[in-house]
């Protein structure tokens, strides 16, 4: 539909009916006061062969006692003969506090036009940076293309960091004993060999199951005997024993740091580890993970992941670390949903070679209610799922990254499940995966829960995580596992 009108009023009778309703009045618009042809503000039309009537433009800070504020009456076309001469639009009333109170949560605000013969409002004090010029766009008009889903946060409570991911939450944490805890930490690594079972028991004992409080186990080891438990477990522990309690000794902020440094750091990147920790994330976690990279690092993560990935991916990843994902409490539009599934499919299957910069910008700025209703509404509009079209038109990282987004948002607990039985049944076993995806559940019960139950209805195998463990794994590293699925031995 075309947009010309942006900022001024369309030619008398209102902007053209929607296709397929011809001479249907446009929704919001109704016929006028008998006598009533044309609508000019207060003050009649102009006289014959007189330019429109024009307002002088006053700014919000020399508006004279009376008038409304700057852009209230912008110019607007004469009316053409033969133009849409038998839909006028009426005179209306502005409704009550429309003035001064935020626009809608989504959509354009209704029309605010006065009357031939309404008294012009008087002069608003608008807040500062907010809600200014230009005015919101008429109803007619169309978005921009490419502009991500209205305010990621906008009018709405942003998500909470999960736990560990910020240091305030530490405020609402009660402190646990840990006095002989870090005794039996430290007894079981002394002297010669290394008590491993007892470190399990210890270290996956539920009073640390807050990332908190294994936070205060830590330092309370290390101020206990000057040493630093970490280290202790690299020296006394090999493997993937090894890897995986450093990975819970750490955390899960620090241990989603480590993870992107090693799959960064080194010949080949690790897409999968990368995937797992940026992907999906809520904007906070996001704020937080790059926050905690600088400190570790002593720069940037994005700079590292430019090095390593092609630009396509690099420009993915871009935006997901600009943290300008909708966050959860936003509501669905179907209005704007639809125009998003339309512009997905003239980047995929509407045009020679997918555009993925467009299809990216889509997911990362979506929630995941959001890319659930472009999945369903994709398949009702055009008769194909959206996977399938992305599998057909994009391929390797891109392919896997977009798939990763829409399979976490349509069931995540499937997807966890999943995620979780890949590693274990690659060849060669990729152990450091399998790790730090069960780690990372670890420090959420309810999603570890439902990925487990997800795991035993949808697996290969059709069987339990637990029998899948016990069968693959062997020794304290599977004994660990279980401990961190909270499963029995």
């Amino acid at each position: 539909m075309s947009q010309q009108y942006y900022g001024q009023y369309p030619p008398t009778g209102g902007p053209p009916p929607p296709p397929g309703q011809a001479g249907q009045p446009h929704p919001g618009y109704q016929q006028p006061p008998p006598g009533a042809s044309s609508y000019y503000p207060p003050g009649g039309s102009p006289a014959p062969g007189q330019p429109p009537y024009q307002q002088p433009p006053y700014s919000n800070y020399n508006t004279p006692p009376g008038q409304p504020p700057a852009g209230q009456y912008s110019q607007y076309p004469q009316g053409q003969p033969g133009q849409y001469q038998n839909q006028p639009y009426p005179p209306q009333q502005p409704p009550q506090g429309q003035y001064g109170q935020p626009p809608a949560q989504y959509g354009y605000p209704p029309n605010t036009y006065p009357g031939p013969n309404a008294n012009p409002p008087a002069p608003v004090a608008y807040p500062p940076q907010q809600y200014g010029v230009p005015p919101p766009a008429p109803q007619w008009s169309q978005p921009q293309p490419h502009q991500p889903m209205q305010g990621y946060g906008y009018g709405v409570p942003p998500n909470p960091p999960s736990a560990g991911y910020d240091p305030a939450q530490r405020a609402f944490y009660a402190p646990v004993d840990t006095s002989a805890d870090v005794e039996a930490i430290r007894k079981a690594m002394k002297g010669m060999g290394c008590d491993e079972a007892a470190l399990i028991r210890v270290l996956t004992a539920p009073k640390y199951e807050n990332p908190w409080a294994m936070r205060q186990l830590v330092q309370d080891y290390n101020k206990r005997f000057l040493r630093d438990l970490a280290k202790d477990i690299e020296s006394e522990t090999r493997s993937d024993l090894e890897t995986a309690l450093l990975a819970l000794i750490r955390g899960p902020l620090e241990s989603d740091v480590r993870t992107l440094i090693r799959s960064l750091d080194r010949a080949g990147t690790d897409e999968d580890a990368l995937m797992d920790v940026l992907l999906c994330r809520s904007n906070a976690d996001i704020q937080a993970i790059s926050s905690e990279y600088r400190r570790i690092k002593g720069h940037e993560l994005l700079a590292d992941i430019k090095e390593d990935v092609d630009d396509t991916l690099f420009r993915l990843y871009s935006m997901v670390l600009s943290a300008t994902r909708a966050e959860d409490m936003v509501p669905l539009n179907a209005v704007e949903i639809d125009q998003k599934v339309t512009e997905l499919q003239r980047a995929t299957e509407g045009t020679i070679g997918a555009n993925a910069i467009s299809v990216a910008q889509i997911f990362t700025s979506s929630n995941a209610a959001q890319i659930r209703a472009l999945s369903e509404t994709y398949q009702r509009k055009y008769h194909r799922s959206l996977k399938e079209v992305i599998e057909k038109e994009f391929r390797g990282d891109m392919e896997d990254a977009l798939l990763y987004m829409l399979e976490s948002a349509i069931d995540r607990a499937r997807a966890d499940a999943r995620r979780l039985e890949k590693p274990l049944y690659r060849t060669p076993r990729k152990d450091q995966l399998f790790i730090n995806r069960v780690v990372s559940l670890y420090w959420d019960r309810a999603r570890l829960d439902a990925a487990k139950a997800a795991y035993q209805r949808y697996s290969s195998t059709r069987t339990s995580i637990r029998n899948a463990v016990r069968a693959l794994l062997s020794g304290d590293y599977e004994d660990l596992m279980l401990a961190l699925l909270r499963e029995r031995k």
